[in-house]
C-alpha cells in the first residue's frame, strides 16, 4: 500500500485530471444550445431510454435513476468516467423534455440523495463519488 503522501499526491492528480475532463465535457460550443440536434445525437442513440425514464420517475426519482444506472452500466461504458458522462448527457436531454424542470435540477440535494440511494440499491456505490467528482467545480 502506498504511503499517505503518495496517496494524497495521486488523489490530487486525479482530481485535477477530472476537473479538466469536466471543463471539456461541460462546455457547450458557442452557438450550440442544449436543444440542438447535436445534443440529442450526443445522447449516444439512447433517446429510446427517455420514455422509460419518465415511466420510472412516475414511481419515484430513485426508480428513474435506478433505470438510468442499469441502462448505462459498465458493460456499455468503457470507464466509470464514461458512464457518468453518459448519464449526465442523458439526464440533460431528459431534463429539457420535462416542463418546469430547473436547469440545476441535477445539483439539488433531493436529486443527489436519490442518486446515492439508487446506486446503493444496485450495489454501485462507486458511482456516488464519481458523480460527486464530476460536479465539483
Amino acid at each position: 500500500m502506498a504511503s499517505p503522501q503518495k496517496q494524497a499526491k495521486r488523489a490530487k492528480r486525479a482530481k485535477t485530471k477530472a476537473k479538466q475532463a469536466r471543463t471539456v465535457r461541460n462546455s457547450t460550443p458557442t452557438g450550440v444550445s442544449l436543444d440542438s440536434d447535436l445534443m440529442n445525437d450526443l445522447a449516444l442513440g439512447m433517446a429510446d431510454m427517455l420514455p422509460r425514464l419518465a415511466e420510472a420517475e412516475a414511481i419515484s426519482q430513485v426508480e428513474m435513476l435506478s433505470t438510468l444506472i442499469r441502462e448505462t452500466g459498465m458493460s456499455v461504458a468503457k470507464s466509470l468516467d464514461d458512464e457518468i458522462d453518459t448519464q449526465i448527457l442523458i439526464l440533460k436531454v431528459y431534463g429539457q423534455k420535462i416542463e418546469g424542470r430547473s436547469a440545476d435540477w441535477m445539483e439539488q440535494a433531493k436529486f443527489l440523495e436519490a442518486y446515492a440511494e439508487a446506486a446503493r440499491r444496485l450495489d454501485r456505490e462507486e458511482l456516488i463519488q464519481a458523480w460527486s467528482d464530476a460536479h465539483d467545480f
